[in-house]
């Protein structure tokens, strides 16, 4: 029969020690996650209103009906989205948590809208590139222009009646 074995003092004080780093370890999760939440977000965020201006820089899309189309015929587009993705369906352009859409105008004019694939997590912001030439960036409240069903209106508004700013270039 053997003696009872007691812990030692140097158990306990493993024990502690590996819940102090856990705790620490916990605490810098805490902390780290949502700054890389946010990091991520002004990335996406940065990226459309930058894809805006490479799009209106290209020219005219020609009678392509939608981005996907126009993309693929251009050479220095198809490089620029080489990591996009195609909305089947709805023609949208996905790239970096945001989704990109063109709309003519009754008198031929373009204008390049994006807008998060899903509010808040890839992006708040909607951004649209003008008729001059600008990109304007809209703050998206609440998330009202998130995913392929939920578009902002671009044509026949006046942007700076309804919210749109201009966007500085970084």
């Amino acid at each position: 029969m053997q003696p009872p074995t007691y812990p030692s003092a140097s158990s306990g004080y493993l024990r502690w020690s590996t819940g102090l780093i856990a705790a620490i370890a916990l605490l810098v999760c805490m902390v780290s996650l949502p700054r890389l939440e946010n990091y991520v977000q002004s990335n996406n965020e940065e990226d459309a209103a930058s894809a805006l201006r490479v799009l209106g820089n290209a020219g005219d899309p020609g009678l392509s009906t939608d981005l996907a189309t126009w993309i693929a015929g251009n050479s220095s587009l198809r490089h620029r989205f080489r990591d996009a993705r195609v909305m089947e369906g709805a023609g949208f352009l996905m790239h970096h948590g945001y989704l990109f859409d063109l709309h003519r105008g009754e008198e031929g004019e373009l204008r390049f809208v994006a807008w998060p694939r899903s509010s808040p997590s890839t992006g708040r912001a909607a951004f649209l590139l003008d008729v001059p030439g600008r990109v304007l960036h809209h703050p998206n409240t609440g998330g009202l222009w998130s995913g392929p069903g939920s578009a902002p209106p671009v044509l026949g508004v006046a942007p700076q009646d309804s919210g749109w700013t201009a966007w500085p270039q970084r």
